[in-house]
């Protein structure tokens, strides 16, 4: 778990911005990755990365997971100080081997955090804005697909708050219910982030070709 590894398209030799994908727990790069031809333009210098995540699903030997959601086998909405404790220790790991990953993108390319866009899908996108705010940047911009903020602490003085934000959800979700797409887009909100919310109607726990569509229109409004 020292380096992360995972799956890449490249489309430039010289990209002007990477986009950094992020799974969803029990999901693995390889398979996430192929999403980017539906919404790539082939007007768009950028690049895409999409690494796995440092954790094993023990029941989905290829699945993959950025913190175990059943810390002692307790779903973490339910979860005591010890699952907490257990859980916040593992996001940090994830998001610290991200960090790494990212810098090393950005100098590879000779890029800026503000050149890269992170887009996660549920368990992903909670990593997304966790990862943005704990590295206090300010970034491409950020989309989190049926997820969920993990964290609704004040962001003052954290230059994460500039980073355009994009969330959207299916109101119909069954497994990350729409309740945390208002609280999210309200945390936002409250921190001053520049928020595109999209609550889907019909649709569940899915990235359906409509939501493909917005994360396509996202990048072009700020590529």
């Amino acid at each position: 778990m020292n380096i992360l590894n995972g799956s890449s398209l490249l489309f430039s030799e010289k990209p002007k911005k990477l986009i950094i994908l992020l799974h969803g727990y029990g999901d693995h790069a390889e398979n996430f990755i192929p999403l980017t031809k539906y919404f790539n333009d082939n007007t768009l210098e950028t690049n895409y990365f999409a690494p796995n995540a440092p954790f094993v699903v023990p029941q989905y030997p290829s699945g993959r997971q950025w913190f175990n959601p059943y810390p002692n086998g307790i779903h973490y909405n339910e979860a005591g100080p010890q699952e907490q404790v257990i859980m916040q220790q593992e996001c940090e790991t994830s998001i610290k081997l991200l960090e790494e990953y990212i810098n090393k993108l950005c100098s590879l390319n000779n890029l800026s955090h503000q050149d890269c866009f992170l887009i996660g899908f549920s368990q992903g996108a909670m990593i997304a804005f966790e990862l943005g705010n704990f590295m206090r940047k300010t970034f491409a911009g950020c989309v989190m697909l049926s997820g969920r903020m993990l964290s609704s602490h004040s962001l003052d003085n954290n230059l994460f708050i500039n980073t355009p934000l994009m969330i959207v959800h299916g109101d119909s979700d069954d497994l990350v219910n729409p309740k945390y797409f208002t609280e999210a887009c309200q945390i936002a909100k409250s921190n001053g982030f520049t928020v595109e919310e999209h609550l889907m109607k019909g649709e569940g726990h899915t990235i359906s070709s409509k939501t493909l569509q917005l994360v396509q229109n996202f990048i072009k409004k700020y590529v």
